[in-house]
């Protein structure tokens, strides 16, 4: 009886490979005769929007530090906007492992720091990062230059730039401060220019 089946379901499976080679899938499709054009369309349908988007809204997201980490390159330079001023500054990141450690990239980047800062302190501030084009994160900077300095920008230390669950350096605890301001960058808008 097993012999049985086992030869009805070859003999099945059989007869089921010669019916799909001489009539393949879809059967009464306008779809049989794709084109180069048709397949690079196809291919592309979901890459467009990698694209820059001309004129697109910028998007404002809140990212937890793990993968801002992997985001934020370092020895890459970033555009920091201040949430009440609306004044830019580059940055570059320069390490940091549980929140990103990072330094002005020149003199001039300094003095808007401490034009957003006035006295520069350990004040928690709302910022936004600039990931890509369209694309702001929001974050918390403390405007107070400590630990090692390794451009040359009149800064004197590096700054502690926060995202959504990142931790402090000696602690390795959330920051609730720096958290309150990420929630404040969350509820902002970006400046109109």
């Amino acid at each position: 009886m097993q012999r049985k089946m086992v030869v009805y379901l070859f003999i099945f499976l059989f007869s089921m490979g010669i019916f799909a080679g001489l009539f393949p899938y879809p059967i009464f499709s306008s779809y049989t005769n794709v084109t180069s054009k048709n397949i690079y369309d196809i291919n592309n349908t979901f890459e467009t929007e990698l694209l820059v988007q001309k004129n697109a809204e910028p998007k404002i997201l809140s990212v937890d530090w793990k993968i801002m980490d992997s985001l934020m390159e370092i020895g890459k330079e970033y555009k920091l906007v201040d949430l009440e001023s609306g004044i830019e500054i580059l940055v570059q990141r320069t390490g940091g492992i549980g929140h990103a450690e990072i330094e002005t990239v020149d003199k001039n980047n300094t003095l808007l720091l401490k034009e957003v800062f006035g006295e520069l302190s350990w004040e928690r501030r709302p910022v936004f990062l600039l990931l890509n084009d369209n694309t702001f994160v929001c974050a918390s900077l403390s405007g107070y230059p400590h630990g090692e300095n390794i451009l040359k920008n009149d800064l004197g230390g590096h700054l502690c730039l926060h995202f959504k669950n990142s931790k402090m350096h000696g602690t390795n605890l959330v920051d609730p401060s720096h958290q309150k301001a990420i929630k404040k960058a969350e509820k902002g808008r970006l400046p109109q220019e």
